[in-house]
């Protein structure tokens, strides 16, 4: 007898919740200062500063930490579109799945 839809799409739902809240993604600095881990819904879960961090002026560190924590966000949202794409059956990309971090405004302020 084949499984009940609304069964089979309540087991779906749960598992692509339960990778939305456990999925991580990280990306280290080429240089290895900053190493950052973000969760799938676009939160920041570590920060790390290695002591060559101390080293770099305010302005050098933040623009490391922001391409640091965009890297580790764009490799957790791939693997999430990729994950939820397979327990779909059909292939997505995080566009489609329209999470992530909010876009930062680099913009000096006025």
């Amino acid at each position: 007898m084949p499984d009940d839809p609304a069964e089979e799409m309540r087991r779906r739902a749960e598992e692509i919740e339960r990778l939305a809240v456990e999925l991580e993604g990280e990306a280290v600095s080429e240089d290895g200062a900053v190493r950052v881990v973000t969760g799938a819904a676009g939160n920041i879960r570590e920060l790390d500063l290695r002591m060559s961090a101390y080293q770099m002026s305010g302005v050098e560190l933040g623009e490391l930490i922001v391409a640091t924590i965009r890297e580790a966000d764009r490799r957790t949202q791939a693997d999430l579109a990729q994950r939820v794409g397979a327990i779909m059956g059909t292939p997505l990309t995080p566009d489609d799945l329209g999470s992530g971090l909010a876009p930062i405004d680099t913009e000096e302020p006025r």
